[in-house]
């Protein structure tokens, strides 16, 4: 990537990029894993290092001309380095491609944005190669084919992140942009929640910049701060964060009163992992008065928790003797009134290691037993084999928790975070995940 983009260099490209109704803008997305390939370094990556690369796929298209290509990544690992997002060279073959002789069959390297000649009749190899450092994550390369067919391992972007201004577009006042802007709004509903990475390509794709508002529920015109959970601001590039099931209405607003063409990309959350933003408390619906504390500690591998809860048969409840019970004292001397706690009451604790990769991990329960409140004798025992079970992490205010102890007591329960302080901190260590129409 060309870290030294100018205005200059940004205007003659939009002047060479031709205005279209972009019915044919398309995307195309993936992921490095780390498992691929390396062949030598493209002529304008960021030194002569051999790095990794992926076929992103084929493409042909239905009229001859210019086209524009963008890889939406590009500016991520210098704005937001906690996304994954890889900043990418993009390479596009005629006709094959061959990573021992990346010279050959070459018709253009695209690094940030440009426009590139295709021909009808030729079927073209989408080449992906880290410009410079080799990030684990999501790339999207958004093609523009105006008012020709881009046809292949591609899928049209989502209608909700474009929009093309005219005479005939809604205006609203907006107070952060200085008076009346024209909009495009349309409702959107996620499956997954957590952080979405925002960048905003409109200028690159030939039109101009825009600011990206969220409402929640409804959008009122008339009052364009009503409801609002997000504004990008201007701001070209940005994470925000969305719950999945929830209304929301997505407004692009241009930032100037000449405005033509809107367009932005969104990644949606990458896959869950277990962080030390899913630290605190847990409960579960309905059962009151009871729950987990939990620790989870990267350094040494592991997540640990603390359950407590109550005795699992209802009979110990009338039979359970009162807390005047007499105890011996320490000191083997008179008997004491025993008055702290309930004899009902049970913590269990669990610990495990913690995956690599993925959101499940298997657990082993614990059960500590014999000793006594803020006394070092007698000294407690730990059952380090009381049970099993499992955690599957949903989002970061939700996990799935199994458990197998003794009794045949054998549950599965979802667990909520008890408050939300902590669930941005979760949602900053989940990287991005790859592009798609269903985001």
């Amino acid at each position: 990537m060309n870290r030294q983009r100018t205005l200059l260099g940004l205007s003659v490209l939009l002047l060479m990029a031709t205005t279209s109704a972009f019915a044919n803008n398309v995307t195309v997305s993936g992921a490095f894993t780390g498992a691929e390939p390396t062949m030598a370094a493209n002529p304008v990556s960021c030194d002569d290092v051999a790095k990794r690369y992926r076929e992103a796929g084929t493409i042909t298209v239905s009229s001859t001309g210019n086209y524009t290509v963008v890889d939406a990544g590009n500016w991520f690992p210098s704005f937001l380095t906690q996304s994954g997002i890889a900043d990418v060279v993009v390479m596009i073959y005629a006709g094959s491609f061959n990573s021992n002789d990346p010279n050959s069959n070459r018709v253009a390297i695209v690094d940030d944005f440009d426009t590139v000649a295709l021909n009808t009749g030729t079927t073209y190899v989408l080449v992906v190669q880290h410009w410079c450092d080799e990030i684990n994550g999501p790339y999207a390369v958004v093609i523009d084919g105006g008012q020709a067919n881009v046809s292949g391992d591609v899928f049209t972007s989502p209608p909700r992140t474009i929009a093309e201004l005219d005479s005939g577009s809604p205006s609203a006042f907006f107070a952060d942009l200085g008076g009346n802007r024209r909009y495009k709004s349309e409702n959107v509903t996620v499956s997954a929640s957590g952080p979405y990475y925002y960048v905003d390509v409109g200028q690159e794709m030939g039109g101009s910049t825009m600011a990206l508002r969220v409402y929640e529920g409804s959008f009122d015109p008339l009052n364009t701060n009503s409801n609002l959970v997000y504004n990008s601001q201007g701001f070209f590039i940005d994470v925000l964060s969305l719950q999945a099931d929830v209304n929301y209405v997505f407004v692009l607003v241009e930032t100037s009163a000449d405005s033509q063409r809107l367009q932005y990309v969104l990644y949606p959350p990458g896959p869950f992992n277990f962080n030390p933003g899913l630290n605190g408390a847990w409960v579960a619906e309905n059962i009151n008065f009871q729950g987990i504390l939990m620790e989870v500690l990267p350094s040494a591998g592991i997540l640990f928790f603390a359950h407590f809860t109550f005795t699992d048969q209802a009979v110990a409840l009338t039979q359970k003797t009162p807390r005047s019970t007499l105890q011996s004292s320490d000191d083997g001397g008179a008997e004491v009134p025993n008055s702290l706690g309930a004899d009902d009451q049970i913590w269990l604790t669990a610990f495990g290691s913690l995956p690599d990769t993925g959101n499940y991990m298997t657990i082993q329960y614990e059960n500590s037993t014999g000793g006594r409140f803020n006394s070092e004798t007698p000294s407690a025992t730990i059952d380090s084999n009381y049970g099993t079970g499992w955690i599957e992490g949903m989002t970061c205010d939700h996990l799935v928790i199994n458990w197998n102890l003794p009794g045949g007591i054998v549950d599965t329960r979802d667990y909520f975070k008890a408050t939300q302080d902590a669930v941005p901190y979760c949602q900053s260590f989940i990287e991005a995940g790859p592009v798609s129409p269903q985001w």
